[in-house]
């Protein structure tokens, strides 16, 4: 982990490999003994490279050198008026990224937006460092670039120990996010069932969580048909892993669900496109991992269980049939129309468990239909619920965390889609009808009783084809900062 600290030196006193000074549309926000060194207006040199300050723009620069730093870094900030918090996190990401072989990086773009300087702070160092990130496991040839050290310059703040602890919240935020992408990038070859569950085990040691971890025996006699049917078409078998997060003074229990189906072949319904990157249906339980993560590590005073349903699914002579018939954790029955929409299945009996436990909310997380990817594209997540004033408070979580979401509704009259001739209900809807990840939320909701439920839908979120400011080509840990900001607004106020 890179040292990441507030400088209150001035931009041209510090001794850096790089400094990054934010440019704004219509000229301003480079420090004017910068621009001297550079012997050139700022705004001009950005034209000249055919940029226009927008957000996203960057262009380096060598500087003389008696200067402190050996390059500056001219970041496009867009208009001055609209820089908020938000905006520095992005242009974290952005210098992070054009950083190159830099050690250490010095920014004044934490200072030069509206804000708070704490809350600026943090949201640039979370950008940096979600900017920072790398998947190379597999490469032989890896960059072996270490994240560079961080001052951000900004002069004297009001509260110095404010500044640090938004440094560190930052720093646990990125962190658990990073956990996420790194499980979703796993082959499925290395990330069965049974590894995820393992790594579940290190997280709850190293963060002092408790841990039950069920096998096919504990599945099968506690009745947990979704998980075991989905599973048994493989010859990695089944996991269900709870862990559970009990700080004392907590008032509320929360439940987390994620769908962990660390490779979806579809089954006997067999995919044919896009199976390259089905590594990345555990994306949910990946998010519940890296939630409790950091939730455990910022020490919220909120009881916090997650639940990981895992399985494989796969093919095999052994797997389900379309029309067969499997009873869910509780008692209920469910048809199966179409083994390839697993997801759901597994997630049924997490929920159900959760209720059992006495959660007073719960919120699922899943990488669960196309249909909503197809309604919000490869950025945003859905969000849907049977309480209105969770998904609000979800929703606002996500702005708050810098993540794109958009609420769906939960149509009531939609509900008869999923009735069964021969079962409680059936697994998917009609594919003439359309809405098919309002009627994969009506599902369930079967399942959640008279529990607030929050379902988030992260299909589209969760993988991106390229880079964009803080989000990664590959998995983008999606989901789980949301999560962690909705579980602390939830935490009693800290007395003053």
């Amino acid at each position: 982990m890179p040292r990441i600290r507030w400088s209150t030196e001035r931009a041209h006193e510090v001794s850096c490999d790089l400094l990054a000074v934010p440019v704004f549309k219509g000229g301003g926000g480079v420090p004017r003994e910068v621009a001297a060194a550079l012997g050139a207006d700022p705004a001009e040199l950005l034209e000249q490279a055919e940029l226009k300050a927008e957000l996203g723009d960057a262009l380096a620069l060598p500087l003389p050198p008696a200067a402190r730093a050996k390059r500056v870094l001219l970041v496009g900030m867009g208009e001055k008026a609209k820089a908020d918090p938000g905006v520095a996190r992005k242009a974290g990401a952005v210098v992070a990224r054009r950083a190159g072989r830099a050690t250490s990086v010095a920014s004044t773009i934490a200072a030069s937006v509206r804000g708070p300087a704490p809350v600026a702070a943090g949201a640039f160092a979370e950008g940096f460092l979600l900017g920072s990130y790398r998947f190379e496991r597999y490469k032989s040839n890896g960059s072996g670039r270490a994240v560079p050290d961080l001052a951000l310059v900004g002069g004297a703040a009001r509260d110095a120990r404010a500044v640090g602890r938004a440094i560190e919240r930052a720093e646990i935020l990125a962190g658990a996010t990073n956990l996420a992408r790194d499980l979703t990038n796993t082959p499925a070859g290395d990330l069965s069932p049974e590894a995820l569950a393992t790594e579940a085990g290190r997280l709850a040691k190293s963060c002092g969580l408790q841990i039950e971890v069920l096998t096919e025996k504990e599945l099968r006699e506690g009745g947990f048909g979704g998980i075991l049917g989905v599973g048994q078409g493989s010859g990695r078998p089944p996991r269900m892993v709870v862990l559970r997060y009990r700080p004392a003074g907590a008032r509320r229990r929360v439940a987390l669900v994620g769908k962990g189906i660390t490779f979806d072949s579809g089954g006997i319904n067999l995919k044919t496109q896009q199976l390259d990157w089905m590594k990345m249906d555990m994306g949910g339980a990946a998010a519940v991992l890296g939630a409790l993560q950091a939730v455990s590590r910022l020490k919220a005073k909120v009881a916090v269980t997650g639940v990981l349903c895992s399985a494989e699914n796969m093919p095999g002579g052994n797997a389900l049939h379309p029309g067969d018939v499997i009873r869910i954790r509780g008692g209920k029955t469910v048809e199966v129309g179409d083994t390839d929409a697993e997801g759901r299945l597994v997630l049924a009996d997490g929920l159900s468990y959760a209720v059992e436990k006495g959660a007073d909310v719960i919120a699922d997380a899943a990488t669960l239909t196309g249909a909503c990817m197809t309604a919000l594209g490869r950025r945003a997540f859905g969000v849907m619920g049977s309480s209105h004033v969770e998904v609000k408070r979800v929703l606002d979580a996500a702005g708050r965390a810098g993540e794109i979401a958009w609420e769906l509704p939960l149509f009531p009259s939609y509900r008869k889609l999923l009735d069964s001739d021969v079962a409680d209900l059936i697994n998917i809807s009609r594919r003439d009808f359309g809405g098919g990840a309002i009627t994969a939320g009506l599902f369930l909701k079967e399942f959640t009783g008279d529990v607030p439920w929050v379902h988030l839908d992260i299909a589209g979120a969760a993988k991106s084809d390229s880079e964009e400011f803080e989000v990664p080509k590959g998995a983008s840990g999606a989901s789980v900062r949301t999560l962690v900001e909705w579980i602390l607004a939830m935490a009693p106020a800290r007395a003053s």
